[in-house]
């Protein structure tokens, strides 16, 4: 990628370097993976690093593999100002729509946790499915599950993102958290704070539920006092709870 931003973290050592956790080279051979991973540009990644901005003068250059973590691409759609959200997780990846000529100029990409990833260049991605037919198959199978989930409304079943398992409330949940950030109550006391919640809407549309199952679940969370709204924001009291809902709700 052009646009590299600064994190403050040295690149892994290199005994982590290794590509075989990702699900499209998973019939690679250690040996074609180690030379792949020697062709990479690695980089490591903190929670909320911009990656990627194109809007803002960066640029593709290859096909980039979540080694480890997270990140979140957004696009803008549509004239109304809404935005796309997908989560990548551990063993994807992203990028390879621009090598295959759909250009993007509006793609923000986030980090959602530290981690780590590795960059392919264009050339290089292009030769290995040439050669590879296992890795076209598997980018293949991959977008006729991603086409078919999209027809039927079912919830990518990706094993990779986390975020996408559970009920809507626990999505809900689990985005609050990936939002709120330490914070100090008048009294001193330590809490999590959103300090602007985002419109239902796009909470909804980026954890794939309906604006009244947000407005639900963030309900529950006042009733039962574990959060409190503090407009435009959100406080969470009791953290450990909201974890448990997450898993409960």
């Amino acid at each position: 990628m052009e646009q590299r931003v600064k994190t403050g973290r040295d690149i892994a050592p290199d005994c982590t370097r290794s590509l075989a956790g990702i699900r499209i080279l998973s019939s690679l051979s250690p040996r074609e993976l180690a030379l792949l991973a020697v062709e990479c540009e690695w980089r490591a990644i903190s929670c909320n690093d911009i990656i990627l901005n194109l809007a803002q003068g960066g640029g593709m250059n290859g096909v980039t593999f979540v080694v480890e973590g997270s990140v979140r691409l957004a696009r803008s759609i549509g004239g109304a100002g809404r935005i796309a959200y997908t989560d990548i997780g551990t063993g994807g990846q992203f990028g390879e729509m621009a090598v295959f000529g759909v250009t993007e100029t509006d793609l923000t990409v986030l980090a959602r946790e530290d981690g780590l990833i590795a960059t392919l260049s264009e050339n290089r991605f292009l030769e290995l499915l040439s050669r590879e037919e296992s890795v076209s198959r598997a980018l293949l199978c991959q977008y006729a599950r991603l086409l078919r989930e999209r027809e039927t409304g079912a919830r990518p079943a990706d094993p990779g993102d986390r975020h996408g398992e559970g009920t809507g409330a626990q999505r809900v949940y689990r985005e609050l958290l990936a939002l709120a950030e330490p914070h100090r109550d008048p009294d001193g006391g330590e809490c999590l704070r959103i300090d602007r919640l985002p419109r239902h809407r796009v909470l909804a549309a980026r954890v794939d539920t309906t604006e009244e199952a947000v407005a639900r679940a963030i309900a529950e969370l006042v009733r039962r006092g574990i959060a409190s709204r503090d407009y435009p924001g959100l406080v969470v009291t009791d953290e450990a709870a909201l974890r448990a809902l997450c898993e409960t709700a």
